[in-house]
């Protein structure tokens, strides 16, 4: 009883720091996760394997899958050593389902809690960052604004600086407006984690308005659909007064959101227009990008390149068209997991990866699950134009929080 007691303590603190630290995406990472499978592996038995294979099996059977054949297709990759480290990325795709075949029970209220408050405390030292940044960067600033007075350039001028200055760590935006967007998701169907109200309120405010700030386009169209959904579930539960109360706080969010992402959303409608010309522009390089990937599949429909080559193949492209702005940058990712899984490993490969999205939807919708298909449906989303799942940024999360949503047999209902 001693050891078992000892052992909790010891599983709870090591999962809680993985958790509080998921989303700075740092290489302590790794190390916790091994502790919390050698720790898993002393206290499992073979009635909780045999019961979570039940339970768990439909959520991470395509992901072993499809890591087995991305393995496979090293073989047929020129480039082995990249190959392998691509593998060893991916490694969390057989470390999550061993993890949570071997654990009993998790406290699943206190993680995700850990992992809101972790968020809300990271927005909250880079804004005291901004304070000190603007005072020691852009003080200039401060001493025209003194001058001349505030005007709408001002805001223009503090936002934009803000967002682009916000994060203070080595985490891509969009991955840290992920994480940012699942803590709303979480919050919104755990009311009962922050008890408090106005606390809670404040922490949901926090995420919504960074997200907005740090401006990244998926991020800020899933946050949209998520407010809608949530706006619609409140107004349709409350009486009148209320409901006037709900709209003109969905109708301010939106304003301050249209405000902040305009100019953003404005560029990428004006690239439309010239999507094929070769010129620097989100949207075209994506375009770009999706070019140079269609043709590549269609040259290797069946097994593709091998995963250790998807850059060699991808940079080949981009020099036969010039895309000039793409090579300088040196990025030859095809920035959509669906594309690059085909090019990497071919059609076996992609089916098996749509089978990860069909599957979970499937258990999620059986289950009357909405908070997992929610999740599942922002991840689908991502991919589309992200590597999102084959970056430990968006691996780990990803894959904890679908094992821990679907445990957690009691927030299946719509709140």
């Amino acid at each position: 009883m001693v050891k078992e007691k000892y052992l909790d303590k010891a599983n709870f603190l090591i999962t809680g720091i993985f958790v509080f630290l998921m989303p700075l995406d740092i290489k302590i990472l790794s190390p916790l996760i091994g502790l919390m499978i050698v720790i898993a592996i002393i206290r499992s038995n073979k009635s909780v394997v045999l019961k979570n294979l039940e339970v768990y099996k439909s959520c991470f059977l395509f992901f072993v899958l499809l890591f087995v054949w991305q393995l496979i297709s090293v073989a047929w990759s020129s480039d082995m050593s990249e190959g392998l480290k691509a593998i060893e990325h991916r490694l969390f795709y057989l470390m999550a389902p061993l993890l949570f075949l071997l654990v009993n029970k998790w406290p699943s209220d206190k993680l995700i809690k850990i992992f809101i408050i972790s968020n809300f405390l990271i927005c909250i030292y880079c804004f005291f960052n901004l304070g000190y940044f603007f005072f020691n960067e852009k003080m200039y600033f401060i001493d025209r604004t003194i001058n001349e007075g505030i005007t709408l350039g001002t805001f223009h001028y503090i936002a934009y600086h803000s967002g682009a200055n916000f994060i203070i760590f080595d985490v891509h935006r969009l991955y840290f407006s992920f994480s940012l967007l699942s803590s709303l998701l979480f919050l919104y169907f755990n009311k009962r984690i922050i008890k408090k109200s106005l606390f809670r309120y404040l922490v949901a405010f926090t995420f919504i308005f960074v997200i907005f700030l740090l401006l990244s386009k998926v991020a800020i169209i899933l946050l949209v659909a998520l407010l809608t959904y949530m706006t619609y579930q409140e107004f349709k539960q409350s009486k009148t007064k209320k409901r006037t109360i709900i709209l003109s706080v969905f109708i301010l969010i939106l304003s301050l959101g249209f405000y902040l992402a305009k100019i953003r959303f404005r560029q990428s409608i004006e690239q439309l227009g010239v999507i094929e010309q070769n010129r620097e522009g989100s949207l075209i390089e994506r375009f770009q990008y999706a070019k140079c990937s269609l043709e590549l599949i269609g040259e290797a429909p069946l097994f593709g390149y091998g995963i250790g080559d998807i850059n060699n193949v991808v940079k080949e492209k981009l020099i036969k068209y010039n895309y000039t702005f793409l090579l300088e940058r040196g990025v030859y990712d095809p920035h959509n997991e669906f594309f690059k899984t085909y090019i990497g490993s071919g059609i076996i490969a992609v089916l098996l990866f749509l089978g990860i999205f069909i599957s979970l939807f499937r258990r999620a919708y059986h289950d009357k699950n909405f908070m997992l298909l929610i999740y599942t449906g922002f991840v689908f989303t991502i991919c589309l134009i992200e590597p999102f799942l084959s970056r430990q940024a968006g691996i780990l999360p990803v894959l904890f929080f679908i094992g821990l949503l679907s445990y957690k047999e009691k927030n299946t209902l719509s709140p």
